[in-house]
């Protein structure tokens, strides 16, 4: 029997000591702590000092938090008497302040502060802070965050994606989805494993043996819980519907099992490993008839001879079904075109390992009066070969159905084609080909332009 690694959801924890160790500043500029600083020898008034910091750097006047970071920018002017920081203050006010919101913290002034006319500062090149009048043109110092390296964003650049095929997710979500194995926009919280699972064999006093499985709240994102049966399917008299949910936070399985005639035989199926010791596998499904990535079995055993004991859950992985790979088929209509494709070239993907992103595209030929562009897709469905079994991935109307997690979305129509979602490869249970297809339908418009359907549920 094939056992599936799953993963279910958990927040991803920052490594705090991961901050700070994959930022960079740009050259010429110098790093301290979270900051990049760079001092510029011109002389302009402090408002002009500002604009220039915003407009050229993308950065504001010098922001000085502690000792470390006033000596970095007392070197920088060195040889100066003294530069712009990012200091100011109203006219009518004794306390300045770092921009709009910052208040002061850590202060090195040269004298204590009198109520003048004085709202701008200055650093000094021994490294004290003195008030200046801003229409004084002098030199500045602007500062800004420093880069992240690339795979990484954050405010200090402590969170890591895994964006497909490596893109870089620096200033915008990952363009292609994610690797297998990750979630997110910025692909950067990993599927975890089903949390805590115990069980219990006991025997009853009325004769018979129990088995109680209580799991952890399982992840929101699995359709469907159950027991295996020897078709490798959950069995429908041992499905969620059987799972009792003890608190919100557990859920449990009673399972019956009788010795009939020499034979145990129990309510949910069981395979016998051994004289007097029966096994059961659950699994966690994201959709019924569907293989995914994110699929998990769970395997747990009963010796009844030891009956009364209380068992931790080993998770058994025979197989991981992620390194297997898929050949795609394609069902097309006349002049019609559709087929799987790699999310960012758009090229035809085949062979493809479960959990990689894809797209499911439909083209036609450029001049086909007859169905371009009065029509648009529907009812999209994945089938196997031999047409028994099948997955619909849009309705009648060109909409996901309200259960599908697939990600599978609406067929749009850009640049010219009809493309779904990026969704992670999956397959269908007990298959390794798929067809791909959708109905083309004659749209109610009385024009050439197609209208992505309105879906609510």
């Amino acid at each position: 029997m094939h056992v599936a690694l799953l993963f279910t959801l958990l927040a991803c924890l920052t490594n705090p000591g991961d901050a700070g160790r994959h930022q960079g500043c740009p050259e010429d500029w110098t790093l301290v702590n979270t900051k990049c600083y760079k001092f510029v020898e011109e002389d302009v008034i402090r408002y002009t000092a500002a604009s220039r910091c915003s407009r050229r750097y993308t950065a504001s006047l010098a922001l000085i938090e502690n000792k470390e970071e006033n000596k970095a920018v007392q070197d920088l002017i060195h040889g100066q008497r003294f530069a712009w920081i990012g200091l100011h203050r109203r006219w009518d006010s004794k306390r300045f302040k770092w921009g709009d919101s910052n208040e002061l913290g850590f202060a090195n002034w040269w004298r204590p502060l009198r109520s003048d006319y004085k709202t701008c500062a200055v650093i000094l090149d021994s490294g004290y802070w003195q008030p200046k009048s801003c229409l004084d043109k002098i030199p500045y110092v602007c500062w800004k965050r420093p880069d992240c390296e690339p795979g990484w964003f954050g405010d200090e650049c402590e969170r890591q994606c895994h964006c497909y095929l490596g893109h870089d997710c620096m200033d915008e979500p990952c363009p292609y989805g994610c690797e297998p194995g990750w979630y997110g926009e910025r692909c950067d919280t990993r599927y975890q494993q089903q949390s805590a699972v115990s069980f219990y064999c006991m025997k009853q006093k009325e004769g018979g043996y129990s088995l109680m499985v209580s799991l952890g709240r399982p992840s929101i994102f699995h359709q469907r819980i159950g027991v295996v049966n020897a078709e490798g399917e959950i069995s429908p008299n041992c499905s969620s519907d059987r799972l009792e949910r003890h608190n919100r936070r557990e859920i449990r399985l009673n399972v019956h099992i009788q010795n009939v005639s020499g034979v145990l035989e129990a309510n949910c199926p069981a395979e016998t490993v051994a004289d007097g010791i029966l096994q059961w596998t659950l699994r966690f499904q994201k959709e019924e008839g569907v293989e995914s990535f994110e699929d998990e079995e769970l395997q747990v055993q009963c010796d009844l001879s030891e009956a009364d004991a209380a068992y931790d859950v080993e998770r058994v992985v025979i197989q991981d079904i992620r390194k297997r790979t898929l050949t795609t088929a394609t069902q097309t209509g006349v002049s019609v075109r559709t087929y799987l494709a790699d999310p960012g070239t758009l090229e035809p993907a085949t062979n493809l390992s479960l959990g990689v992103p894809v797209r499911l595209v439909v083209t036609l030929p450029e001049g086909d009066d007859v169905v371009n562009p009065f029509f648009d897709p529907r009812n999209c469905q994945a089938a196997s070969l031999d047409g028994k079994v099948s997955f619909q991935l849009t309705t009648s109307v060109g909409c996901p159905p309200n259960i599908n997690e697939i990600g599978f979305g609406k067929m749009v129509k850009t640049s010219g084609i009809f493309q779904s979602e990026i969704f992670p490869m999956f397959r269908l249970r007990g298959y390794t080909e798929l067809v791909f297809s959708c109905t083309l339908g004659v749209t109610s418009l009385t024009h050439a332009d197609y209208q992505t359907p309105r879906c609510s549920w």
